[in-house]
């Protein structure tokens, strides 16, 4: 009788082992995507420009889906499970159709497809240093998204402004002089702020500036375009 009743009086325990593991999860899950997140969108953007220039595009297309559900989904892959179903180890159910406005998680403007560049710089640069810049936005579904700059900045004397225009619309913030990196070849992401679009938008142009033109101080891997991540459990 007595070991039953210290056994019972064990198992209040176990919803606050549930909530600590659920806790260091949401950690795990936020430094991998602070890790994964730029290394995709640099995928993303070199498939762009080679879709841009294929004769058929359909394969670049599908992995740019795909890797925009991925980033979307916070950039984490459950890598256990897509083994086991390789291996036909569990059955995996088809996957379900995503909603239409998350056909555009995530657009990575990078300098190699921009319409306009100042300075100018090579055309299949993957950096560029600028202070201006101009995109061409295929489509994009009204809501809300992060702007997140993936950037070098080595030295600042004082904030540098940086703006980003669409459709109406402007975001402005400025990058601190603590914000600067190491050297040209260290890169860090800023969010910039969020942009709310009330429809949909198609082949409208987006302009980015960053302090001034004939001065330039950053040095730009992309310009990312996302849907802003849940909040963790």
């Amino acid at each position: 009788m007595l070991f039953t009743t210290s056994l019972g009086a064990q198992q209040p325990a176990a919803p606050a082992e549930v909530t600590r593991l659920q806790q260091m999860e949401g950690i795990y899950q936020k430094e991998l995507s602070a890790r994964h997140i730029p290394l995709l969108g640099k995928y993303l953007a070199e498939l762009q420009r080679l879709a841009a220039s294929a004769a058929d595009r359909t394969a670049y297309d599908a992995e740019i889906s795909r890797i925009q559900q991925v980033i979307s989904s916070g950039g984490v892959l459950d890598l256990i499970a897509l083994q086991k179903g390789q291996m036909g180890e569990m059955p995996v159910a088809a996957p379900m159709p995503p909603p239409p406005e998350r056909k555009e998680a995530l657009i990575a403007l990078s300098p190699a497809l921009a319409q306009t560049l100042s300075p100018t710089t090579a055309a299949d640069s993957a950096t560029a240093l600028l202070g201006a810049a101009e995109w061409r936005i295929e489509a994009i579904s009204a809501g809300t998204y992060d702007l997140l700059l993936h950037y070098a900045c080595t030295e600042l004397v004082e904030p540098l402004a940086l703006t980003v225009e669409f459709a109406g619309q402007k975001v402005e913030k400025a990058l601190e002089t603590e914000r600067v990196t190491k050297d040209d070849q260290t890169f860090r992401i800023f969010r910039l702020g969020s942009l709310t679009l009330t429809g949909n938008h198609r082949g409208e142009t987006l302009r980015f500036t960053a302090g001034d033109k004939n001065a330039p101080k950053l040095i730009l891997k992309s310009l990312l375009i996302t849907k802003p991540r849940p909040p963790a459990n």
